[in-house]
């Protein structure tokens, strides 16, 4: 909220006002009701807000609840929050006739126990239920009692509004700003002081809150050991009736010399408590208030659109993202959520109702229901991510709907073009898609295809396959990687042409005497799979032979770039000859049909071109595995990480 003149403020303080003559005049059930109407119609209203609602709902019960079920819970809190709103308007009234008509107590035996001990108490909650009731409660209860309430600067007028309800209730107030001492004084005197858990700001300690760090503040634990003071935690609900259990259960510290240490464990084992109440009323937490602002947790969202190509080169800009992210201290944990859509006419049309059109420009992610299978939307409606990632034009107007309701930062590998690059955080275009235009500051031009070969990759899948296949830990020879694709959009593998190329193989290996390591892919046509096999399996300079669609091996492609000495890849895949560019291995790439001017030997010649690959015809590859076996300065590696890197920490926070 922005800051108020007298003039706002004034205006403010008199709609409320207002509001508090008709809460106060109305019959208690009446009052309620016109409560939850206040929080239907700012459901409906406030968009920002119910996107914050629903999102910190699903960061904290995506996992274990449904999003119908999700969305149930944030219509009840606004419910809820609208009949709080009408008994704080109220606290006048409820207080001549005595906090019982509204509150029932359980624990007030904990209390008399506590203050019976002369250290004062402290009442330690959170940001759920009626607080203000409880603080009715607490001033009531024949004990000195005071609460810390931020003192709202910003809107002081109703700032003064809303203590002069609470000093109605008779309730003393503490400004934070005054400092600890004054809590201090007020223990010592032997009062009740209220304190919150969940508001720990930039200074708090960071605490697993339904499975990600929050910052809680840890005032409380600090005060109870250093001056002996008892806590207990309260926590309020409403019943069906409308009417509150307010209960107040003590903490009893445990500890071992260690200050800090059991500071963190005691302040763990408080939100514990807490999430099982919550958990038991959700819709009573005030889940606007942005407890996971100070988390160092991060969620990286992949969307999958099925093809492993665009799948690494997602899982490449999450792998940067997160190396980015740790250099800000922030820890990130991907997940993949695999795209499915009702139809191709349904993937075709989502994009003309994507990236803030007005027809959809108040909508939320109920909308993909007409597009997406159910089981996709549900996963994606039960996710809270702060980034969004995805590859191919197919899922990129559902990565603009999943981040524009999460608040997410979002990444576009190869966008559609309906939506263009203005859409996202960050678009990542292939140099060959570019055709020259001026690029924006949110784009990133590649050479190649991203992806995840560096030395740590290579060395790992180099070291899964040679425990699969032991026969690779010793090289007696130079070794030529061979990594065979298939058919592509506009190029059928010409089985003329891989014959071609298998004598070429098979020339070069008898004239450099080195070992062969081939795999094919999963598009690799059934005849070049026999092919393949009839050539070289049993061929002595074969080390390794693997038919993709008989065997599954992930590390086939990345063991194989580390353990070989010089690639030859197939030019009909970018992702490929991209890994094979990168690996800093020679590479030497062939088209496996005529595709003069397509967009693959467009690619692969601009590769060339800047010397990242050798791009030679099938007749041509004996003679150009020759030149790379014998200089293996033939060609540089590739290398778009750094500028990925850069980009991406822009985006970070």
């Amino acid at each position: 909220m922005g800051k108020l003149n007298s003039f706002q403020g004034s205006i403010a303080v008199f709609i409320l006002k207002c509001f508090a003559r008709i809460a106060q005049a109305l019959p208690s059930k009446a009052a309620l009701a016109l409560g939850r109407f206040i929080g239907d119609v700012a459901a409906r209203v406030a968009s920002r807000q119910r996107w914050l609602v629903l999102g910190h709902l699903r960061l904290a019960f995506g996992c274990t609840r449904s999003s119908a079920q999700i969305k149930a819970i944030a219509r009840d809190f606004f419910r809820a929050y609208g009949q709080s709103l009408m008994e704080i308007l109220r606290l006048p009234l409820i207080a001549r006739q005595g906090y019982q008509s509204v509150v029932d107590v359980q624990g007030r035996e904990y209390l008399d126990a506590a203050m019976k001990k002369g250290h004062g108490c402290i009442f330690l909650s959170i940001h759920s239920g009626n607080w203000e009731l409880s603080n009715l409660v607490g001033s009531m209860s024949g004990y000195p009692y005071s609460m810390v309430a931020n003192d709202l600067n910003h809107v002081n007028k109703i700032a003064d509004f809303i203590s002069d309800l609470r000093r109605s209730a008779g309730c003393r107030i503490i400004n934070p700003g005054i400092g600890g001492r004054e809590i201090i004084r007020r223990l010592k005197h032997n009062e009740i002081v209220t304190l919150v858990a969940d508001q720990g700001g930039s200074d708090g300690l960071p605490v697993p809150f339904f499975g990600r760090d929050a910052s809680m503040s840890t005032g409380a634990v600090r005060l109870a050991f250093k001056y002996d003071v008892p806590i207990l935690l309260v926590n309020i609900r409403r019943g069906p009736d409308g009417r509150h259990t307010l209960v107040a259960q003590p903490f009893d510290l445990v500890g071992t010399g260690d200050l800090e240490k059991d500071i963190e464990e005691n302040q763990q084992r408080m939100m514990r408590q807490y999430e099982i109440w919550i958990e038991a009323h959700p819709h009573e937490y005030v889940w606007p208030y942005k407890t996971w602002k100070y988390s160092r947790d991060r969620v990286a969202l992949i969307l999958d659109d099925g093809r492993v190509g665009h799948l690494r080169q997602s899982q490449a800009v999450a792998r940067a993202y997160a190396a980015a992210a740790a250099e800000q201290g922030l820890t990130v944990t991907t997940q993949a959520v695999t795209v499915g859509f009702r139809s191709r006419l349904a993937a075709a049309l989502l994009p003309f109702f994507s990236g803030g059109t007005f027809l959809y420009a108040g909508a939320d992610l109920d909308v993909l229901s007409r597009y997406l299978e159910p089981d996709t939307l549900e996963r994606l409606q039960r996710l809270r991510p702060d980034i969004v990632i995805s590859c191919g034009a197919r899922n990129a107007a559902v990565n603009w709907w999943v981040a524009r309701e999460s608040r997410a930062r979002s990444v576009s590998v190869l966008p559609n073009a309906l939506l263009g690059n203005r859409q996202f955080d960050l678009c990542v275009v292939p140099q060959h898609d570019t055709a020259g235009a001026r690029v924006p500051a949110n784009v990133l031009v590649t050479r190649g295809a991203l992806n995840l070969v560096d030395k740590a990759y290579l060395a790992q899948n180099a070291g899964g396959l040679a425990e699969k296949y032991p026969r690779l830990r010793q090289a007696a020879r130079p070794r030529i990687a061979v990594l065979i694709g298939g058919d592509a959009q506009g190029v059928v593998m010409s089985e003329q042409v891989m014959r071609v190329v298998f004598d070429q193989l098979r020339s070069a290996a008898r004239g450099l005497n080195v070992e062969l390591l081939i795999t094919t892919s999963r598009r690799t046509p059934a005849a070049v799979e026999r092919l393949v096999a009839r050539e070289f399996r049993d061929d002595e300079r074969t080390a390794l032979l693997i038919i993709a669609n008989e065997a599954n091996v992930p590390e086939a492609v990345g063991g194989m770039l580390a353990l070989a000495d010089v690639v030859v890849v197939s030019g009909e895949s970018v992702s490929m000859v991209s890994e094979a560019a990168t690996s800093g291995k020679p590479a030497v790439v062939f088209p496996v049909a005529d595709v003069k001017g397509q967009k693959y030997d467009s690619f692969c010649a601009m590769l060339a071109e800047q010397g990242h690959v050798l791009y030679v015809p099938p007749e041509g590859l004996a003679a150009a595995i020759d030149s790379a076996v014998k200089n293996r300065d033939v060609t540089r590696p590739l290398n778009d990480n750094t500028a990925l890197a850069e980009k991406l920490r822009k985006i970070v926070r």
